[in-house]
């Protein structure tokens, strides 16, 4: 094991090679070194990121040594910027950091393009305006980009990068983190199981491997260790050629097959065959191509592809055209080649997996086949989407997703909820804040005062005030979420999340 797997083995174990590779070509950018911005980063900077900025005009203060881990006595009337940049720096000596001791719209009106150097924007303590501007450049660059692959956070066949904006807020005990980016796609969503056995629809070789196994045999060692697989196949067969083809499909005929498989059993230790029937009710669903990735097949940057599409879209599109081609898929998704573990002899289960991952294989090598020809016509380099990209599309293409997040301006333009508005002295912003969540619960048919006028007056009260407790726990989730935007694996949240500390309690709203 090589230093640098010895180093991150646990994450890589998590996200893989490719998810690393994409945290190790991210460049963070952190507007203002805040204490949750800062614990923001310390998860960035241990895991591996390839660079961070940190931009911010102040100096630190003794209100920030209390708050703030990441300062230090010694930094008091300092850089922020420049001491948050070393004190983080040395958690880890892979990653580059920068500082600028500058106002973050200072820096934009000397360098208007200055957004577009980033993966990702981190804006914290930032007034609404402030936080609008810097939304709609990230914006506007990531709709330029066309999106990245959704495989890795890379270059897009434009040679741009999108850039995803993150606004976090703490007060006292509340914060809120926001993420707008025009569109996110994601492959490698990690679902609990990839599994796809097709039992309801096998090809011929798994055909052929479930009748090489003899059901008579009197070897009680060999009778028990037929592969489950080959028990659903032989009892599905049996089923389909009794009622005109088809598999159980009301809950009555699936505990029929079940009793069909417990008949065959020749004692209570027949671990395999009670393997059987536990993946009954799964075999029985029939295999289709999820509405979700329909969805996605008929989506405009599917259909419409440009020279400027992203890996993501060609990929959507060659697998759609394999569906298609009902004569080579059957009209079914390229098989993802994974097999669970079951009770069966060495020899017969590394036959199976054989089996699958030679199918899944071929479906490969036909998506392949159609990738080179949509490069060919979209006038892209041939072999520009790697096979090892190709791969791992195919073996997730079941649980493709693509999220569309909404703006800021949007939200603010368009809101999908009443907003509280802002005032300026504690005090007199208790009554109206009051009123104001009152209607807004009224309009969301909540009854009851499901928000006392206790709590309305410790949020009025604590105001901006900074408590580091939930300053880590907000960088604690706002870093886990920009891993999975970075990686492009797992689903992040859409779009605000909700941190009541008073409560211990969260939320997630599309706003």
């Amino acid at each position: 094991m090589d230093a640098k797997t010895q180093k991150y083995d646990r994450q890589l174990r998590l996200w893989g090679n490719s998810g690393q590779e994409a945290l190790e070509s991210a460049h963070i950018l952190l507007v203002n070194a805040t204490a949750v911005g800062c614990e923001i980063l310390k998860n960035l900077v241990l895991p591996g990121i390839g660079q961070f900025t940190v931009v911010d005009q102040g100096t630190v203060t003794q209100n920030d040594i209390g708050s703030n881990f990441f300062l230090d006595s010694e930094s008091l009337g300092k850089s922020r910027a420049e001491r948050a940049c070393e004190l983080l720096g040395e958690l880890n000596e892979d990653v580059k950091g920068h500082s600028v001791a500058k106002d973050i719209l200072a820096v934009l009106t000397e360098t208007p393009r200055y957004l577009a150097q980033f993966s990702m924007v981190i804006a914290t303590d930032v007034t609404r305006q402030t936080a609008e501007k810097l939304a709609a450049l990230c914006w506007l660059n990531g709709q330029e980009s066309g999106t990245t692959s959704g495989l890795k956070s890379t270059d897009s066949p434009a040679g741009k990068k999108e850039t995803t904006f993150v606004w976090v807020k703490t007060a006292g005990l509340l914060g809120s983190a926001r993420i707008a980016v025009p569109e996110h796609t994601i492959v490698e969503a990690h679902p609990e199981n990839v599994a796809d056995l097709r039992i309801d629809t096998p090809f011929p070789e798994l055909v052929d491997y479930a009748k090489a196994f003899n059901f008579d045999t009197e070897d009680t060692l060999e009778f028990g260790h037929i592969p489950y697989v080959a028990i659903l196949l032989k009892y599905m067969d049996e089923w389909k050629q009794q009622h005109h083809g088809k598999i159980p499909s009301t809950y009555a005929e699936k505990n029929q097959l079940k009793a069909n498989i417990r008949s065959g059993m020749r004692s209570g230790d027949d671990e395999n065959f009670d393997e059987a029937i536990n993946s009954v009710l799964r075999s029985c669903q029939p295999t289709v191509v999820p509405s979700s990735i329909k969805e996605l097949f008929a989506d405009a940057k599917c259909v419409n592809l440009t020279s400027e599409s992203a890996n993501f879209w060609i990929l959507t599109r060659a697998v759609k055209d394999f569906v298609d081609n009902t004569e080579k898929s059957g009209g079914l998704l390229p098989l993802s080649g994974t097999i669970p573990d079951m009770k069966a002899q060495t020899d017969s289960y590394v036959t199976l997996q054989s089996i699958y991952k030679t199918k899944a294989k071929h479906d490969v090598q036909e998506v392949s086949k159609i990738v080179e020809h949509l490069l060919e016509s979209l006038g892209l380099a041939s072999g520009s989407i790697s096979l090892q990209e190709i791969e791992s599309f195919c073996k997730y293409s079941a649980f493709l997703k693509v999220i569309r997040f909404r703006s800021l301006e949007q939200e603010y333009n368009q809101p999908k909820a009443q907003q509280i508005g802002e005032g300026e002295n504690w005090e007199d912003d208790v009554d109206p804040l009051h009123v104001h969540v009152a209607t807004l619960l009224q309009s969301w048919a909540v009854e009851g005062d499901a928000v006392s006028k206790e709590l309305t007056h410790e949020v009025c009260r604590y105001g901006k005030g900074a408590v580091h407790n939930i300053a880590s726990f907000m960088g604690g989730v706002v870093s886990q979420e920009i891993i999975k935007l970075i990686t492009h694996q797992y689903i992040p949240l859409d779009n605000t999340f909700i941190f009541d500390g008073a409560r211990s309690v969260s939320a997630v709203y599309a706003v």
